[in-house]
């Protein structure tokens, strides 16, 4: 009887930590993990990690979204973020998400579903909890950023509004934030169904201008490029300035530092010219 319990003892140890380190880590290279599509699915959603050259259990961890129709290798093929990955000691996740608004809910109306579950609820109840809990990354809220360029802008938008208890940063590049300026958007029509048939919805659901009342404790980096013709800058001055009404109301929080690039427009070479800027912020805002 003994001899079974220790048997039984003895899976549950190895069971644990095969769980909880059920990746290969390999410092100084880019390696690719599949995560459940959503719980007890048997579909999964490749997700591309970068480990530093100095990895250790107390790097932190920036998740980095690409645009409507990019991959999980967009920021690894447009930028050098794995430069500034080693120099900042930074794990960088980079998720297979195309054509998706980082939605929190399906609708009758939708008609493009990126996966089974809804984008944002993906990331914080699937790979959040894998990285945690799989990969046995440090996410916490001092240790967790995201950032995303274009529709993974306004990504990084929403997850920091949604999930402001985990994470501690964010970084939007050029992105969409407010719906009601892109009424007859494709990508969003898509989702929420056309807005004359349903104004309240487009007003009421995955508002990110007024959900940014939810971002007192995370720290926001804007970014945009002051030629961007498929974005307006706008978009951001709009953001800049609900968190400025918010910093004067509530006489604290709501730290922002909004960038215009010059020159730059609606492409990966204006998302390299703010990297700099950009991963010196998370370096500054996560410990």
């Amino acid at each position: 009887m003994k001899r079974i319990f220790s048997v039984q003892v003895l899976l549950f140890i190895l069971f644990t930590v095969y769980s909880t380190y059920a990746i290969d880590i390999k410092p100084g290279s880019w390696i690719i993990v599949n995560v459940p599509a959503a719980e007890n699915s048997l579909k999964t959603v490749p997700v591309k990690l970068y480990f530093p050259k100095n990895y250790s259990k107390s790097s932190r961890t920036v998740i980095a979204l690409h645009d409507y129709d990019g991959s999980m290798n967009s920021w690894q093929n447009n930028t050098n973020i794995a430069y500034y990955a080693n120099m900042y000691n930074m794990i960088i996740v980079c998720p297979n998400m195309p054509r998706t608004v980082y939605e929190s809910q399906f609708f009758d109306e939708t008609k493009v579903k990126w996966n089974e579950m809804p984008a944002a609820l993906w990331i914080g109840t699937m790979l959040i909890p894998y990285l945690k809990n799989t990969a046995g990354l440090k996410i916490d809220k001092s240790s967790l950023g995201v950032c995303g360029f274009s529709i993974g802008a306004r990504g990084a938008l929403r997850i920091g509004e949604l999930y402001s208890d985990t994470v501690g940063a964010i970084a939007c590049l050029s992105g969409y934030y407010d719906m009601l300026a892109h009424i007859k958007n494709h990508m969003f029509v898509a989702v929420y169904g056309k807005y004359n048939d349903n104004t309240q919805r487009w007003a009421a659901y995955d508002n990110a201008i007024d959900d940014a009342k939810n971002l007192k404790s995370v720290a926001v980096f804007l970014a945009h490029g002051n030629k961007d013709s498929r974005v307006p800058m706008e978009q951001s001055f709009m953001l800049a300035l609900k968190l400025k009404q918010l910093q004067k109301e509530y006489k604290s929080g709501y730290n922002f530092t909004f960038v215009e690039k010059k020159y730059k427009m609606h492409d990966w070479n204006f998302c390299q010219s703010a990297l700099p800027e950009m991963m010196a912020f998370f370096n500054e805002n996560l410990k």
